[in-house]
């Protein structure tokens, strides 16, 4: 035996956890995003509107890749957990026909 196990289980609780941080994200970077956005309207005229409208716009895109970077990250582990159980059940089946006869 090489070693080598993969537990789907483990996997599917990995993209869990990972689909988990993505969701808890989406508050806390809307807030900051539309935070810095409101503020910088409230002190139009000042010099720090400029450079809270630039945080706003210039953090809202990463952030939101970060996102979905993480969903995706979710969506591959559970799709490797699927193929790898279905792979084992193919395994199984061929060594049972092969027992069969």
């Amino acid at each position: 035996m090489s070693g080598f196990e993969v537990n789907v289980d483990e996997m599917r609780a990995s993209a869990g956890l990972v689909r988990t941080i993505g969701d808890d994200l989406a508050g806390p970077v809307d807030t900051a995003v539309k935070g810095a956005s409101s503020a910088a309207g409230l002190l139009a005229g000042w010099s720090l509107a400029g450079g809270l409208e630039q945080l706003a716009s210039g953090w809202g895109g990463p952030l939101a890749a970060l996102r979905q970077r993480l969903a995706d990250t979710a969506a591959n582990l559970e799709a490797t957990a699927q193929n790898h159980q279905w792979n084992d059940q193919s395994i199984a089946d061929t060594w049972k026909a092969q027992g069969a006869r």
